[in-house]
């Protein structure tokens, strides 16, 4: 749980809206219907044991009308900006970052909260700290939206520049970035086979570079990213010390593995292939 100093600190740095707006807005949208899942229920959404896990590279837009069908027939989750695949997914996470709430506004359309009506909404319970909630902010939310709360764990520290350990993913899948979060969720839910949608470390830029409405900001981005070529996360800082390659490797050998899950990458030609190897259904 959430300690009292650390949760106002959530509030006072990452709400999105203030208390009396959070107020105000409740009472407005109280009689919107919003079903809270348990825990003990997730897992009754599940129709397969193979995940596939959205993340925001642009092999997404590779993916051919064949590889969709395969994704239909087991389950799926998607992360923050993968609505804009219009791929309604078996369970969503969306981080709600403070600096993202516009674009979140500009392009989670009535339309398209409308396709997610029936995935599982996780929303950590530090998010519910920044006053975002379903009848807070209901346009950042489906439409009738089935909601599960989960405690957000620590993040991996690592306190010297070291390859990761057994005991890194002890506490918390955690490490740099929102993939760590489905990979966490993904283990939660028990699933044994695990496949990354997206997940192109090579590059900087996402499958939604174009969309019209994200296109000016995906060009600042891009251009600030350009020096670097590669995706944010690998590039170390601070305590981050080791990349996202060697993230993926050590969770898989040192986690997965010995729990007889095994984790799949979406795409030929991805860079973490074959040690992490291509989903052969493919």
């Amino acid at each position: 749980m959430i300690g009292i100093r650390k949760a106002l600190r959530e509030y006072r740095e990452q709400k999105i809206l203030s208390g009396g707006e959070a107020i105000t807005k409740v009472f407005k949208n109280r009689n919107l219907p919003v079903t809270w899942v348990s825990k003990d229920q997730w897992q009754k959404r599940k129709k397969s044991d193979t995940l596939f896990i959205f993340g925001s590279g642009p092999s997404i837009n590779q993916l051919t009308p064949y590889q969709w069908e395969i994704i239909k027939r087991h389950d799926s989750m998607g992360l923050n900006f993968s609505f804009l695949t219009h791929y309604p997914t078996t369970y969503f996470y969306l981080g709600y970052e403070p600096s993202s709430k516009q674009s979140i506004r500009d392009t989670f359309s009535l339309k398209t909260r409308k396709l997610f009506e029936n995935s599982l909404w996780f929303l950590p319970t530090k998010v519910l700290l920044r006053l975002v909630h379903p009848l807070t902010i209901p346009e950042f939310f489906p439409l009738n939206p089935k909601v599960a709360v989960f405690n957000f764990p620590n993040a991996i520290q690592l306190e010297s520049d070291r390859p990761f350990r057994v005991e890194d993913f002890e506490k918390s899948l955690i490490y740099r970035g929102v993939m760590c979060v489905g990979l966490h969720l993904a283990s939660l839910l028990g699933y044994r086979h695990i496949v990354l949608l997206g997940v192109d470390l090579q590059t900087h830029k996402h499958f939604f570079d174009d969309h019209e409405v994200m296109r000016r900001e995906r060009q600042a981005y891009n251009h600030k990213m350009a020096p670097n070529k590669v995706f944010e996360s690998m590039i170390p800082k601070t305590n981050k010390y080791r990349t996202m390659e060697e993230y993926y490797y050590a969770l898989n050998e040192l986690y997965f593995q010995p729990r007889r899950v095994q984790l799949y990458v979406g795409n030929q030609g991805n860079m973490l292939c074959p040690r992490i190897p291509f989903y052969g259904e493919f």
